[in-house]
């Protein structure tokens, strides 16, 4: 006999129990839903943004959507006084600041104990045509976009090499199967790095001009793979996320501004029709965040409708 009222089920390899989730940009948008989707699943989360009150409030944001939004509640319900929700801590750091974004690990980690994943969710966008376009602009989008994922992906890279040194100092005689030693066993991630890119890094958007974000982003996708070339040694898996349109505030105000045709020119572009929702996200990143995905590093991950085999 069926039983209606039971609870969802899964596989082990979606739970993020025991992890520590990095967010940046994770005050709002995007990022507030990636580290939504990782806390849901089991994962500490660190919330960091420019500002502390912002992050504090994400985080009071987060908490209430988790006891109040019943497709959030996993398996098992939270208690109704979150006590069993996983813990939460916000930072402010700058991602173009090399010494704001080496304090932020410093303080999650000694919060923590560690960093397993990071989300590099914090990226700005600008539409202006490339002849107007001014030096000093172009140097602001690189230095969020591209600089900031990459000084980011380096601090948790190192963080994540100390660890897994450490853990092979700790057990030198790793079993493999040429030797016979043990069954072939499927090696643990040391951590998981995901770099919000776009779709953007993959074709050019039409009808509006914004070619420094398009490179910023192209730019991101290269260095995941670069990074996971020099990393996948250590356990630590790197990939890239790719949205398509997302229906953020960010995005919302943009239509308010320009009018509906050019979400209906987006539309149209897309075989299903719509935009995305920016919770349609949320199991990609839990996805890549943990042993769901143990075997995939250096991919671009594109989740846009269909946008691109138009």
């Amino acid at each position: 006999m069926s039983n209606t009222t039971a609870v969802p089920r899964t596989l082990p390899v979606f739970s993020l129990t025991g992890k520590t989730a990095l967010v940046t940009g994770a005050a709002r948008g995007l990022g507030r839903e990636f580290l939504l989707a990782l806390v849901a699943s089991g994962a500490r989360g660190i919330c960091a943004d420019l500002s502390l009150p912002s992050c504090n409030d994400s985080i009071a944001a987060i908490r209430t959507e988790l006891l109040t939004n019943p497709t959030l509640s996993t398996t098992v319900p939270f208690a109704a006084d979150g006590s069993d929700i996983p813990d939460m801590h916000g930072i402010a750091v700058d991602v173009t600041d090399e010494e704001s974004v080496k304090a932020c690990f410093k303080e999650a980690v000694e919060k923590f104990g560690s960093v397993d994943i990071l989300v590099t969710a914090a990226g700005i966008c600008q539409n202006i045509p490339a002849e107007e376009y001014s030096y000093a602009d172009w140097k602001k989008v690189m230095s969020v976009n591209l600089d900031g994922t990459f000084l980011c992906a380096r601090e948790a890279g190192r963080y994540m090499i100390a660890a897994a040194k450490a853990k092979v100092a700790a057990d030198p005689v790793q079993p493999t199967p040429e030797t016979g030693t043990a069954p072939l066993v499927v090696p643990k991630t040391t951590g998981s790095i995901i770099m919000i890119s776009s779709m953007s890094a993959r074709i050019v958007n039409r009808p509006q001009p914004q070619c420094a974000y398009n490179a910023s982003k192209a730019g991101v996708s290269h260095l995941c793979k670069s990074l996971a070339s020099e990393w996948a040694q250590y356990g630590i898996r790197v990939n890239a996320l790719c949205p398509g349109y997302q229906m953020t505030e960010l995005l919302k105000g943009v239509m308010e501004r320009e009018g509906p045709e050019l979400a209906n020119g987006w539309m149209a572009g897309t075989p299903m029709g719509r935009l995305g929702v920016p919770r349609e996200l949320r199991g990609a990143v839990v996805f890549l965040g943990g042993e769901a995905s143990s075997f995939m590093t250096g991919q671009e991950m594109v989740v846009d409708g269909g946008y691109e085999v138009w």
